[in-house]
């Protein structure tokens, strides 16, 4: 069976050139569930394996509301507050528990104000992507020319894990696309 690496595939390519939308880019006017639902899809579907579950659904929005991990919509619309609370919980629930993510959130949202808080987990997920897809130089893993702190390492862990994590499904699922194409082959001789 011949190896392919996600880093040499389409797929490793779309997550190289991946970006999330910054604050300034996502809407500052209130959205419905219909319009959320689908924001987080655009940016999270990229993550997915085909035939894979999407990553948040309404259900899922209504139970975190329901748990206060995020703010309960106003007049059933949703702020920007709310959709990048979403964006990262969509992101780092593939590696952390939705209580480790919540307090990651509040010592962020504590300690920066919420628009440099998201464009830097924003930076840093892009910055790890770009490592493991491309690069594989963990060493070039950039760090900002701010001061490091835990907070900011422990960002940086969450997204490199999450990075890594999604390599191995797409390495795996193009391990099983060559295997069901090296089985075609063979049936075919």
């Amino acid at each position: 069976m011949k190896d392919v690496f996600v880093q040499e595939s389409e797929l490793g390519k779309r997550l190289v050139e991946y970006r999330l939308p910054r604050y300034n880019e996502l809407s500052e006017f209130d959205i419905y569930m219909a319009q959320l639902t689908a924001i987080l899809d655009k940016y999270l579907a990229e993550f997915l394996i085909p035939g894979e579950e999407k990553t948040l659904t309404a259900s899922m929005i209504n139970n975190y509301v329901q748990k206060g991990i995020i703010k309960a919509p106003v007049n059933k619309k949703y702020s920007r507050l709310q959709i990048i609370h979403l964006l990262v919980i969509g992101i780092l629930k593939q590696v952390l528990s939705i209580s480790e993510i919540a307090e990651l959130i509040q010592l962020q949202i504590k300690r920066y104000p919420i628009r440099i808080a998201y464009d830097y987990f924003c930076d840093e997920l892009e910055n790890a992507l770009n490592v493991t897809f491309e690069t594989r130089s963990f060493s070039d893993i950039k760090k900002r020319e701010r001061t490091t702190t835990l907070l900011s390492e422990n960002v940086r862990s969450a997204v490199i894990a999450f990075a890594n994590r999604i390599y191995v499904k797409k390495s795996l699922y193009l391990a099983k696309i060559e295997r069901e194409k090296q089985k075609k082959q063979n049936k075919k001789k």
